[in-house]
């Protein structure tokens, strides 16, 4: 009696898993890599953190910084959102367009080696639409080129090295 009070559980279960099973359907739209809700949850302030200025009063601006963690050759890599405190005179001195309110850029900072590296770069409006990658005036020539005192470089190096290590 238990046998078949057993075999006939063991039944009803795989009738059910396998009812289940022809129920579930894969999705047929490829779900997007970054929507704009996404990408606005991402570019959300309370999920940056201040992490230095640079206070020209032509091209001065407000670095924030997310995602600071090292990498495992010691580098510090780190996405970094560049404010200008003067868009106008900014966009102006970077070649950017009229309409950029902010620059975000993919930092790795080698503090031993005293390197930069700014791989990745983009230019958002205020409505957070990209408006391109932006310009050379943005990013060293070379990985070889000297960073510029004031720039935005030096800036992220200064924030990343000197001040967040005391």
């Amino acid at each position: 009696m238990k046998f078949l009070f057993s075999l006939a559980l063991t039944a009803i279960c795989a009738f059910a898993v396998q009812a289940q099973i022809q129920t579930i359907q894969m999705p047929t739209k490829s779900i997007p890599v970054a929507t704009s809700a996404a990408r606005a949850e991402f570019m959300n302030a309370k999920y940056w953190s201040k992490i230095g200025t640079q206070e020209d009063k032509d091209i001065g601006f407000v670095l924030f910084s997310r995602n600071l963690l090292p990498n495992p050759e010691g580098q510090i890599e780190l996405w970094v959102k560049v404010l200008p405190n003067d868009t106008a005179k900014f966009n102006r001195h970077y070649n950017l367009s009229s309409e950029a309110a902010f620059v975000l850029q993919y930092a790795t900072v080698d503090c031993a080696r005293n390197s930069l590296m700014l791989d990745r770069t983009a230019v958002y409006d205020a409505s957070f639409n990209r408006l391109g990658d932006g310009t050379s005036a943005l990013n060293p020539k070379s990985s070889r080129d000297r960073v510029k005192q004031g720039s935005i470089g030096s800036e992220i190096f200064q924030a990343v090295c000197v001040k967040l290590a005391a």
